[in-house]
């Protein structure tokens, strides 16, 4: 029978983590059987337990990982700390070796996999399995290797899985124009490394009152489109870098705030010699460069059209749920027959929820709930 699941991936401190205790306690709550592989050779919990590199695979599951876990990599195969320890590499350097070596021994991994599968299949008396596979988030693992997307082709040719990649992207992003149009190429950037069907999330949406405030409305950055329209304030915020540093000068004082000190030399501002060298650097090489760069990159994010978020609260599981509705059309949970084919009746509350999978609400009426909740928290404060 085929497996369905879901990659999680997103830049660090997305929330994957917390994401995968989430979502695996709804899903068990619909009936699920529903299990976490953890391939982040990064994310070590328990020190007692590493055991570097080994080849011997190990029959018992972490205890030490906020979910429960049918393989983990730190445990089982390789870990991050071990490999920095014994090569002599850094953090980036030393996960690039862990992907890399996990893909090299590809062939342990599956039957490690394929043994627990079976195992909790008769445990569970269950038919059906669903996984959830935790990823290292570090940029150069998806811009710079294959490993991963080769890694996971494996997975998929040999178990015959059924994957969606989940992408979170933390909503304080949407306040820094820059970080977003960062987290939107990588976005793009993953997408197209790892060839699967994507659901891209803005996590943390329950904390966005707290970041301050946003440039457009929220649905400006879940439909994410026209992002050329960030530009204007990318520049502003070069400017006011500038001003900033130019006020540090003139008052040798940081910690007067940035409007104070303005007003207090406003004088500077009307001085003919200190405007030309204000023109002077905004038309500098380096500001046309990097004026260039910010228009280049969110033409490609434009011209590829790939990305668009839902909000996510964790929290909240009716936020879960229209997530996870998304994941199912995707990865086609809700399109198996394998039940009717089977003879079986659905467990009544997956049969429930398939039924509101099919009367989903609006991207509008989920954008304008968290938009309210976002404005009344604003007001609060």
């Amino acid at each position: 029978m085929p497996i369905h699941g879901q990659v999680v991936v997103g830049p660090p401190g997305s929330g994957k983590t917390t994401f995968c205790v989430g979502m695996q306690d709804y899903l068990r709550q619909l009936g699920r059987n529903t299990w976490v592989v953890n391939l982040d050779p990064a994310n070590e919990i328990s020190k007692s337990k590493q055991k570097g590199i080994t080849k011997t695979p190990m029959v018992s599951t972490s205890n030490d990982l906020p979910y429960e876990c049918l393989l983990d990599v730190c445990e089982s195969v390789i870990n991050l700390s071990s490999v920095m320890k014994q090569l002599n590499l850094g953090p980036n350097g030393g996960l690039v070796y862990c992907m890399e070596y996990l893909e090299a021994h590809i062939d342990e991994i599956l039957e490690m996999l394929q043994e627990r599968i079976q195992q909790q299949l008769l445990d569970e008396d269950s038919e059906d399995m669903y996984l959830l596979f935790d990823l290292p988030g570090q940029v150069e693992l998806y811009t710079h290797g294959r490993a991963i997307s080769r890694l996971l082709s494996s997975l998929v040719r040999v178990l015959d899985l059924r994957l969606v990649a989940v992408q979170l992207i933390d909503a304080h992003y949407c306040t820094e124009p820059s970080n977003f149009l960062s987290a939107a190429l990588l976005g793009t950037t993953t997408m197209l490394k790892l060839e699967l069907p994507a659901v891209n999330v803005l996590s943390k949406v329950d904390l966005l009152a707290n970041y301050g405030q946003l440039p457009f409305s929220l649905d400006f950055f879940t439909e994410c489109q026209d992002v050329e329209r960030l530009l204007p304030y990318l520049q502003q915020q070069v400017r006011d870098v500038q001003r900033e540093e130019e006020d540090d000068y003139y008052l040798g004082d940081s910690n007067i705030s940035y409007s104070r000190r303005w007003e207090d030399n406003n004088e500077y501002a009307e001085d003919p010699d200190y405007q030309l060298a204000r023109e002077l650097k905004t038309s500098s090489r380096f500001f046309r460069k990097h004026e260039r760069l910010h228009k280049a990159m969110a033409e490609i994010v434009g011209e590829f059209g790939l990305l668009s978020f839902l909000p996510l609260d964790i929290s909240s599981a009716e936020s879960v749920g229209r997530v996870l509705a998304r994941i199912d059309k995707c990865n086609g949970y809700i399109f198996d027959s394998k039940y009717q084919r089977n003879g079986r009746v659905l467990h009544n509350t997956e049969d429930l929820f398939q039924c509101a999978i099919r009367s989903e609400p609006s991207s509008y009426d989920c954008i304008a709930d968290i938009q309210e909740r976002f404005s009344m928290g604003r007001v609060e404060e």
